[in-house]
């Protein structure tokens, strides 16, 4: 019964997605990461060390010269920020219960126009696809799922699972694009 549910709760989910999805309008095209100067990243935090991997990637391309925004979905109740951190976080009670985003949390970081939008999360996350699906930046990429195709602009087919590994592998593509 609980599963059923569930299903029943990310199947409105998607339809009120779905009907948010066809009032915006976006511009988009590839951009580098050698040429983007203002990057949004969405990702999954289950513990301290995604929380210290996300935030060493943050560091280097803030280093890099780039305006680096953070949105995590905190999925870990248990989890404490030791230290100060600059990630915008989310969890479970900043959802309604069909597991969207309640919009004075997501809606600055949906407006703001990211040269490049990275979803690091390599599990589906409904509410940080959700995040992405609105996002007003100009070029999105993220983990390939095939359901989640008309979201991203570019997917990379990935088996790495950490968010050390599969931010590198995805900085490799990026590079690549001129």
């Amino acid at each position: 019964m609980k599963k059923l549910f569930s299903k029943f709760r990310l199947r409105s989910g998607l339809h009120q997605l779905k009907q948010e999805i066809k009032k915006i309008s976006r511009k988009n095209h590839s951009v580098s990461i050698e040429h983007a100067q203002n990057i949004g990243i969405v990702v999954t935090i289950q513990n301290q060390q995604e929380l210290n991997e996300v935030e060493a990637l943050a560091s280097t391309l803030k280093t890099a010269n780039k305006k680096v925004r953070l949105l995590g979905f905190l999925s870990n109740k248990t989890l404490k920020l030791t230290h100060n951190s600059n990630i915008e976080l989310i969890s479970e009670e900043d959802v309604e219960w069909n597991y969207v985003p309640k919009k004075e949390k997501i809606i600055n970081f949906v407006n703001n126009e990211f040269d490049i939008l990275i979803n690091l999360c390599t599990e589906i996350c409904f509410p940080l696809m959700y995040v992405t699906a609105l996002s007003k930046s100009l070029f999105k990429v993220g983990a390939y799922f095939p359901k989640q195709a008309a979201i991203f602009d570019f997917m990379i087919d990935t088996q790495q699972q950490s968010i050390s590994g599969f931010s590198a592998e995805l900085k490799y593509y990026l590079d690549k694009i001129k």
